[in-house]
Parts: structure tokens; sequence; C-alpha cells
């Protein structure tokens, strides 16, 4: 049977480059390849090999799609060049070993391994520490080395000519974050929201001027033996101005960059998710506690905005929150740090900056009883603001076990079973006090 073998190269020197292709990154370490090409193919059969794969590629996940001609076999050659392999190959045949002090040795290899390589020549057994030897050449010749895996189609085609098509697989090696600064205003009041994607490329492999898109959302994914995820339809686009244009997925929500982009093999590269996004900010003083805790500190700053009306309505995957403040003089400072989960249109956002120099809360449990079927203790908080405004802050406080809540000094709201919050507002430079009294009784 006539067949003819065609090899799609695209770099025959040096790392191995991808061209054109399209790549989906998934935010758990991998992502979907889709590589074009073009191949003239013959009657009969043919035989496509593509030589350019990364190391970190899914074998299960690959295969061929063409517009004309069937593909009937498809081979995976992981024979990739090993040194210690083909050592181990050699043992029993002649090599010749060159140390660092210019000496040649030449013999029968009997034993490598990762720290000694051991000769016999006549009647002598040279044992050589691996860092000692600069050169091993063998006599055993073989055909040439191959230093990538390859992926081989067999092909059969009805008729003559050029044929386009796609190679499509899954590899480990890709990633993307997503990086968010919220630069608040001296007023404290608004704030401007700045988004990143971060794309990284831990293959060994470049691939230039590729089409990438994001994936934000929890997939399941089995490696080795995983299929290519469907692009679902888009149903909604982001404003022009920003480098990503942002699509509707059924459960998922798809980021596509607007302009191709080239990442070299072990590099990120960052690009705005959104344009900036001018946000109104409500600033809460939280201190949280435990049922028989005494503690003085620095109450916990939390920021929070909504994801919904005229500046901010879009769907933000989970990133690295960092918040800094702008001085009335003009400087900016670092004001924290935190984690931003997935929030969809019309969540509620909520992060935390650190601890207060100037709100300050204070725990004392005043009175403790326990007795064999019952415990009660009379607690007293104390909130100091030293501050030159007002100030909300909140109480929160974790009871366990079956309790009921005697003679509060404030209205209080039940959060769930183990928890309760007071809720306050105090004025520049005032202190207000909290007390209540908890019983739990049992059999």
């Amino acid at each position: 049977m006539k067949k003819t073998v065609i090899i799609l190269l695209l770099a025959s020197f040096g790392y191995a480059q991808s061209k054109d292709a399209s790549i989906t990154l998934y935010k758990d370490g991998y992502g979907l390849v889709r590589q074009p090409i073009s191949v003239k193919l013959k009657t009969g059969s043919n035989q496509v090999t593509y030589p350019n794969l990364p190391d970190k590629i899914e074998p299960a996940s690959t295969f061929l799609s063409m517009s004309e001609g069937n593909v009937i076999y498809q081979k995976f050659n992981r024979d990739v060049f090993d040194t210690f392999a083909f050592l181990n190959q050699q043992l029993g045949k002649t090599v010749t070993a060159k140390t660092t002090e210019g000496k040649s040795i030449k013999g029968h290899l009997v034993d490598v391994d990762n720290n000694w390589l051991s000769i016999r020549s006549k009647s002598e057994v040279h044992v050589l520490n691996m860092s000692e030897v600069i050169e091993i050449s063998s006599e055993n010749r073989k055909k040439r080395p191959s230093v990538r895996a390859s992926i081989e189609w067999t092909v059969q085609s009805q008729s003559n000519g050029a044929v386009g098509g796609e190679i499509v697989y899954i590899s480990g090696g890709f990633d993307w974050n997503t990086n968010y600064r919220l630069i608040i205003a001296p007023d404290e009041r608004n704030a401007t929201l700045v988004s990143q994607a971060v794309v990284f490329n831990n293959t060994d492999q470049d691939f230039i001027n590729s089409s990438i898109e994001l994936v934000e959302g929890d997939l399941k994914h089995r490696r080795n033996g995983a299929r290519p995820l469907p692009r679902m339809a888009a149903q909604t686009a982001a404003p022009t101005e920003t480098a990503f244009q942002v699509e509707s997925s059924g459960d998922f929500v798809l980021y596509s960059l607007l302009s191709s982009l080239t990442i070299p093999r072990n590099e990120s590269l960052t690009a705005s998710l959104y344009a900036d996004r001018e946000v109104q900010l409500n600033r809460t003083y939280v201190f949280e506690n435990n049922e028989r805790a005494n503690s003085e500190e620095p109450m916990a700053i939390e920021i929070s905005f909504a994801n919904g009306g005229k500046s901010l309505d879009v769907p933000l995957p989970a990133g690295v929150f960092q918040i800094y403040q702008r001085t009335e003089s003009g400087g900016v400072i670092f004001a924290g740090e935190d984690f931003l989960p997935q929030t969809s249109v019309g969540e509620n956002i909520t992060v935390v900056a650190g601890r207060a120099f100037n709100v300050l809360g204070k725990r004392t449990v005043m009175n403790y009883d326990r007795k064999k079927k019952s415990e009660e203790a009379t607690i007293l908080l104390e909130i100091k603001n030293n501050r030159q405004d007002k100030v909300n802050a909140r109480i929160t406080e974790h009871i366990f076990g079956d309790w009921v809540i005697r003679d509060p000094s404030r209205d209080y709201r039940k959060v769930d079973a183990e928890t309760i919050q007071f809720d306050l507002t105090l004025g520049a430079s005032s202190t207000e006090t909290v007390t209540y009294t908890y019983r739990k009784e049992w059999q």
C-alpha cells in the first residue's frame, strides 16, 4: 500500500515552538491547546507526525481533527532520550570515559547509577564517581535519538491536496491567577479597583502569537485520561476598553484576550482583566471572641462594597486582593492583603485589611459560675474609638452548646446556633460598652 509520510516541523533546532495556537487556561494547572495545522495529503494512506509537544502533555487527551481524510490510527512516541536509560542500554558494551584529570578509560560498562560508573578494562575494574566524569562515548551506534515526545497519525485520504485541521490536547504547566488592587482615597469612602490576570507558561515550549482564553469555575478534571472541555456559546460581552472580553458560558465564565499573545517557556505575563472601576466602600471594625476568652486588642478592619450597579457589575474571579491607602499628602501606603473568592454580579465583597491602630476592643468575663448541670457567665465588652470621626463597629460572640441570653444592654442578632452580634456606631473619640449574660443548662 502506498504511504506518504508528512512531518510537521515548527522548529528544527533548540526549544520547540507552537505558532498561532488557541490556548484555554484553567486555574488548577492545566490548559487546552488547539494547534492549527496544514498538510498535503495524497490518495491512500498518509502518516502525519507532529514532533513539538510540551513536556507535560496528557497523551490520552490528544486527537487530530481534519477537514478532509479519516484518522485510522494514533501513536504516541515516548521514546525520548534519557542519559541514564541510554547508559543502562550500554551495559556489557564497550564505552570510553574521560575524567576531569584528563584520563581516558576504555572497557566494558558493568554498572551505572546516579553516582557511580564501573568499567572493566582487561583485569581491572575502574569505579568512577559521576562527578569526575566529563565525557562518555559509546561504540554502539543507533538511530538519531529523539529529544522530544512526538505523536503520529495514520490518515486515509480519498483525494490529493492541502488539508487544514488542528491538533487538540490537554497539557499541564499552564495556569492563571487574578490579582486585585484596591486603592482607597484619603476620604476612605471611595476607591479604585484594579484587576489583572497573570498567565503562566511553565512548559518547555514557546507559544507564539497565541489566542488566550481563561476559564473561571470549578471543573472536574481527571488527569491522564481527560477529554478536552468544549467551549460554550457566548452570551454577554464586557466593555471594549478592557484587555479581555468576558463571556457567560453556562456554569463558567470565559475571558478571551482581545489580541494575540506570545508566552515564552517558563515565563508569566500580566494583562488588565477589566478597566479600572470606581467603588464606594463601607468600613466596619470587628471584635470577635469566644465565650470564656478575656482579650484586649486592636479591632479588625473589614472593608466591603457591592458588586452591582453602574460602577461595578462584572463577575470577579478568585484571586489575591491587595489594599492600598492614599494619604492626604499624596503618598500611597500598603494597607493589607486578603483573598477574594469567586464573586458573581449582585454579591457583596468583603475583605479584611488588618487591624486598626485607633479602634480598640476589650472583653472581660466579669463573672463565671459553673455548676453540675448549668453554666452562667456575665460578659463586659468595651469598644474605644480614638479616631477623629465616627465609625461603625461589630461585636461577634461565639457561644457553644444550648444557651440563652439574659439582660443584654443592647439589642443583638442571633446569626446562627453559636453566634450573636452587636452592631454599634461610635462618635469621634468615644467609648461604648455592652454587657450580657449567657446561661447554659444540660441534663
